[in-house]
């Protein structure tokens, strides 16, 4: 399976696609985007989330920044407040992924990447830290492109119940940082495709043919 990094093939993709933004077809996965988020990156998380999960994936409704979830004290906005406005949509889709640009926090940790409901309906993607190296320079499109895809396939993948795996070469494997994050390859090893296969029977979700 080969996964979609870049601009150009994705906007290749979409228009043979029959248009995302077209009539919703109720997918497994609902992709939006909160406050100021680029279409390009929406347009290629939502295909990797297709391709990858092999499930159908809709693009939903842009709505405005999170800021019900602004912490004064921290000047982030706190992730678990954003996962249950999510989990409380009324959309018909059973997984609900939001992208946002500010940063992210939990209580016991300075910011992170993404959050995720486990076993449940919402994730969130933070775009905030994945623009740059952890030094500070900007890294290229390609590289946030497929930082951003590889955060979102692991939230999502929470939300089926699967844990952070010990395997180098699994997409479920935690990272510290971004240059951690850069070495996580764009795949789930064999255990958790196998924990994943069992979610989508549990759950009744039917995967799209290869």
């Amino acid at each position: 399976m080969s996964p979609v990094n870049t601009r150009d093939r994705i906007l290749r993709e979409n228009r043979s696609r029959n248009d995302w933004t077209s009539v919703p077809k109720h997918g497994v996965i609902g992709v939006m985007r909160l406050g100021a988020v680029g279409e390009a990156v929406l347009n290629i998380v939502a295909a990797n989330l297709q391709e990858i999960l092999r499930v159908p994936v809709d693009i939903l409704p842009a709505r405005p920044a999170p800021e019900f979830a602004y912490n004064n004290n921290r000047k982030q906005y706190h992730a678990a407040l954003i996962l249950k406005k999510l989990a409380e949509s009324s959309r018909p889709h059973p997984r609900i992924l939001a992208l946002v640009s500010v940063d992210l926090f939990i209580p016991v940790l300075t910011h992170v990447f993404g959050e995720a409901q486990m076993g449940g309906r919402a994730a969130v993607v933070s775009l905030h830290r994945l623009r740059q190296k952890e030094e500070g320079s900007r890294v290229s499109l390609d590289t946030f492109y497929e930082r951003t895809v590889k955060v979102a396939i692991h939230e999502m993948a929470h939300t089926f119940d699967l844990v952070h795996c010990n395997q180098a070469e699994c997409i479920m494997r935690f990272s510290s940082g971004t240059d951690d994050l850069d070495g996580i390859p764009l795949f789930f090893c064999e255990y958790c495709e196998a924990f994943l296969d069992d979610a989508y029977r549990r759950y009744e979700i039917q995967r799209l043919p290869d």
